[in-house]
């Protein structure tokens, strides 16, 4: 696998291309970035902009990408931290609730049912994507939360087979960027201290044999920040906070040339 370079932050995009900047992993520290978003034309967030999915949370995320007025367009997809988007998960909660026994995350059944069964009535500055895609300039960008099952948080899916079922749904003919919030085996996957990977060999496999985006972005693992290229795929974590939760990272330009037409 080649390491790849990433864009300056102050390149000058090229004729007939369309300008994505790429964030993830913000945990409602969007408004403490260290680095400024450059200018683009479409900015791109891979989940976990909330840190526990409140209600405040996501409306704060929501105004602040409403002034973000250099981008014609924003998309974004939620992670394991935006607990309050997986709506298995906040039926559990309100069952418990009602039933008088403990959940995790309880606090969360304070958000009305009718929000949450429609996020898009607050977070309204943007494309909210779930299983689902979205047209931009003719580009086709595909974006989707799951991820392999660990500490029982948002989206959270057994490995192998229920998390090949999620990978399925992406289209296979034609998606030009994909978004997850988790990446695929072997790409910047690894955990410290001891280096070990958690990607998704299906999703890998899913990106690699079936769907072939031209890139693929994610976050999800803080300490792998970083781009790769597999001879034919862009991979690309574009988390923002570091290790310790800092919001060091640099946002991740891709400059993709505009389908003709469009």
């Amino acid at each position: 696998i080649n390491s790849q370079k990433p864009i300056s932050l102050d390149s000058t995009k090229p004729e007939g291309h369309t300008r994505f900047v790429c964030i993830s992993d913000t945990h409602s520290k969007h408004r403490n970035l260290i680095y400024d978003l450059p200018e683009g034309d479409v900015l791109l967030h891979c989940g976990d902009f909330t840190e526990r999915g409140k209600l405040e949370e996501v409306q704060d995320f929501n105004d602040w990408l409403g002034e973000q007025k250099a981008f014609k367009h924003k998309i974004v997809i939620a992670g394991n931290h935006d607990l309050s988007f997986d709506l298995e998960l906040m039926e559990d909660i309100r069952r418990c609730q009602r039933e008088g026994s403990y959940r995790r995350f309880q606090f969360l059944d304070s958000i009305p049912e009718e929000i949450t069964n429609n996020w898009t009535s607050v977070l309204n500055n943007c494309f909210y994507l779930q299983d689902a895609e979205v047209k931009v300039n003719g580009i086709r960008i595909y974006g989707t939360p799951w991820n392999p099952m660990f500490g029982g948080w948002a989206f959270n899916t057994c490995r192998g087979q229920p998390l090949l079922d999620k990978w399925n749904k992406i289209p296979g003919d034609g998606i030009d960027i994909l978004m997850t919030h988790s990446p695929p085996a072997g790409q910047p996957d690894q955990v410290h201290p001891d280096g070990e990977r958690v990607g998704c060999v299906e999703l890998m496999n899913t990106v690699q044999l079936r769907v072939q985006p031209k890139y693929h972005v994610f976050g999800h693992i803080h300490e792998s920040y970083g781009y790769n290229y597999d001879g034919a795929h862009r991979f690309i974590n574009c988390t923002s906070v570091n290790l310790e939760m800092v919001p060091s990272n640099k946002p991740v330009i891709i400059d993709f040339p505009t389908p003709e037409g469009a």
